[in-house]
């Protein structure tokens, strides 16, 4: 009965599903579990392209920030040199009206010999005039009036300038003190260039912690912090301020660029013509609108219109003094001044005094020595005058027999020691250059750079020189005649030549100036600044790219503007996440043992299944999750796309840019992309996509 009972539960089939569903349980649980760690995989290669990118963007982020920064330096600096301009055009303005109104004495001595000091033949002429009736009183009065204004105005307002003595102050000590202003923002400015430079070489660690704590970016650090960090060094000017992998490069703060630089495609020139020519096209340092004294056009057009505090309502008058008055033969005035930077040798002190030839004056020279670049003012020195010039009557009458010269008119061939003012407008201007002002300095001062001072430090100051040197000037020339004490000058006149001869001289007295090397003007020169140089520097950070500083960069390297590329790495175990320390998700439980893998041995030769991701590697090398991110640094002005990168607006960005369309900044990979044949040429941003 058992044995039978045994033989039918043999035959009997209930029971052969369950090994099935088994097998199925056990399928269906392994592509469950294989389902868990590829989205976890994916959860984890989404969230380190996040990482990535926040890293990137950090990065650009923060060599955008070191540019604006640069650019809010550099505008300081500029308002430095405007501040230090406006400083000299006052002590030209003081000069030039010690100048004018000594000047004006010595015009009205010209004009009235008898009086002030007498001489010979007037000794005699004035006693026998002042008795003469009608006229008697009327010279007699003018003669008060000409003593008064020189006992009560002209003298004590020379006393005060000699006591005060603001050349001296503000000259030596004012306005040099501004480019130590400027040394300390270019210091801070190297501290920030530092700092923004470690940030990137570190790949911005805090930012990469901050979304992944189970991250280890040494290998990102070695791999694309240090080629990110040299594309950030390269966008810096080795010239003017250094770059920041280059110790060698870096300036003093209180030093200056090379003030022999001048060369029109010299790297250090070119440095100094950005900061130059953006210092005088911002000379406005105050604005009468605003409630100050100091009138709008103070530094670029101090005609006597715009220095008078005139109000609106006159403002017909102050056309009129601006316009001057020109009617040749008969009154001629004019007051005139500018103040501005200008280039090395232009001017040097030989072309400032008077050595045999005609000195040349550089302020409002559109043509510098046929080298227009050169006048885009580098910096290297600083000039300011304050012209004007006084004619009464026609320069001189001539006839068959001789000529008749006015001693009260010049015109622009006579010595400037007999004119008022400076009477050589016009003087050497022919077609070829045109340039109406370039003999005229009386009044005028030029702050120098040691190099172009003849050997005399402090510039040359063209000012009213008086018989005492105290100070011990150099090319002191002291005045002649019965009124040198008050700087006035006499020259004789021959004011009627007839057959050859001089049939009759009278005395001409104006204001004793000129040229002087007084120590008090001293200029440096551009002091080191941060400075974006657009040439092509690949061959720096890209061996297999040619380096040439006088091509400017393609749109290929970004016109040179930085990338910041981030590598990321994450190890199997990395993917993990095991200790689950940043709360994200672990995928330990569905690797189903400690080592991650399942062997079913079916057969000897059967295969495993691995849940670790050990199988792709990156370069053959790195096993794991790998990415790529790239971020940009760029220049861009609201609305306009074709200014320059410059390092003097605050319009630079980060974002993230395309990896492939920056192929071309790393080493090789853009170049063999580009080599693929044709039918290949959709290969490269399939491959890379991000």
């Amino acid at each position: 009965m058992f044995t039978q009972i045994l033989r039918q539960s043999f035959r009997r089939q209930e029971g052969q599903a369950l090994i099935l569903a088994a097998l199925m349980v056990l399928v269906m649980s392994i592509a469950v579990l294989t389902t868990v760690n590829i989205g976890h995989t994916v959860h984890e290669r989404v969230r380190l392209q996040n990482t990535a990118d926040a890293g990137a963007y950090s990065m650009a982020a923060m060599e955008a920030r070191a540019f604006n920064f640069y650019a809010y330096a550099n505008r300081t600096q500029v308002s430095h040199y405007v501040s230090a301009m406006m400083w000299h055009s006052l002590i030209s303005v003081i000069y030039g009206a010690e100048a004018f109104f000594t000047d004006l004495y010595g015009f009205m001595k010209t004009l009235n010999p008898c009086a002030g000091k007498r001489k010979k033949l007037w000794i005699i002429l004035c006693p026998i005039i002042e008795v003469i009736p009608y006229i008697g009183p009327v010279i007699k009065a003018i003669n008060k009036i000409i003593t008064l204004y020189k006992t009560a105005f002209l003298q004590p307002l020379q006393r005060i300038l000699k006591a005060v003595n603001p050349d001296k102050w503000l000259g030596k000590y004012v306005v040099p003190a501004h480019r130590v202003f400027n040394g300390a923002m270019y210091f801070t400015s190297q501290a920030v260039m530092m700092s923004a430079a470690t940030h990137v070489l570190q790949t911005t660690q805090g930012v990469l912690d901050a979304n992944d704590k189970n991250l280890n970016s040494m290998a990102s650090q070695l791999i694309t912090g240090g080629y990110s960090t040299c594309l950030f060094s390269q966008a810096h000017s080795e010239a003017a301020g250094g770059k920041p992998l280059m110790v060698n490069s870096w300036k003093n703060p209180f030093g200056a660029l090379d003030v022999k630089a001048r060369a029109a495609n010299d790297p250090i020139a070119r440095a100094k013509r950005s900061m130059g020519g953006i210092t005088n096209a911002t000379r406005y340092s105050c604005d009468r609108n605003s409630g100050g004294a100091c009138p709008e056009r103070f530094i670029t057009s101090r005609r006597l219109g715009d220095i008078l505090p005139l109000p609106d309502a006159l403002g017909f008058i102050r056309d009129m003094l601006n316009n001057g008055v020109n009617a040749p033969g008969l009154f001629e005035f004019q007051k005139m001044g500018q103040t501005r930077m200008l280039s090395t040798t232009f001017p040097s002190a030989k072309n400032l005094v008077d050595q045999g030839r005609s000195p040349h004056n550089y302020i409002r020279d559109w043509n510098d020595n046929l080298n227009p670049w050169g006048m885009m003012a580098q910096g290297d020195n600083m000039g300011a005058d304050d012209l004007y010039w006084l004619k009464l009557g026609p320069a001189e009458v001539d006839v068959v027999v001789g000529k008749a010269d006015n001693p009260l008119s010049c015109n622009n061939k006579d010595p400037y020691t007999r004119c008022f003012g400076d009477n050589r407008k016009g003087l050497g201007d022919n077609s070829r250059s045109k340039l109406p002002y370039m003999r005229m300095f009386k009044p005028s001062v030029w702050a120098l750079n040691n190099n172009d001072s003849e050997g005399v430090n402090g510039g040359v100051h063209w000012r009213v020189h008086y018989p005492q040197n105290s100070e011990n000037w150099r090319r002191h020339k002291a005045p002649k005649g019965p009124e040198r004490q008050v700087g006035v000058h006499e020259e004789k006149v021959c004011v009627l030549e007839l057959v050859g001869g001089c049939w009759f001289k009278v005395s001409v007295y104006t204001a004793n100036v000129r040229p002087a090397q007084d120590g008090n003007h001293p200029w440096g020169g551009v002091t080191p600044f941060m400075h974006f140089e657009p040439g092509q520097y690949g061959g720096y950070c890209n061996p297999a790219a040619e380096a040439n500083m006088g091509q400017m960069a393609s749109r290929e390297q970004d016109f040179n503007q930085p990338t910041a590329w981030l590598y990321l790495n994450k190890s199997p175990e990395d993917v993990v996440n095991r200790a689950n320390t940043d709360g994200t998700g672990t995928n330990a439980p569905a690797l189903l043992n400690e080592q991650g893998k399942v062997k079913f041995a079916l057969t000897p030769d059967s295969e495993g299944l691995d849940m670790l991701n050990k199988r792709k590697k990156f370069l053959s090398l790195l096993e794991g999750m790998n990415v790529i991110s790239r971020g940009q640094s760029y220049y861009h002005r609201p609305g306009n796309w074709t200014e320059q990168p410059n390092f003097f607006n605050p319009y630079w960005r980060p974002r993230l840019a395309s990896v492939f369309q920056g192929r071309h900044q790393l080493p090789v990979v853009g170049q063999m992309i580009d080599a693929l044949p044709s039918s290949l040429q959709g290969f490269g941003p399939k491959v890379i996509t991000h």
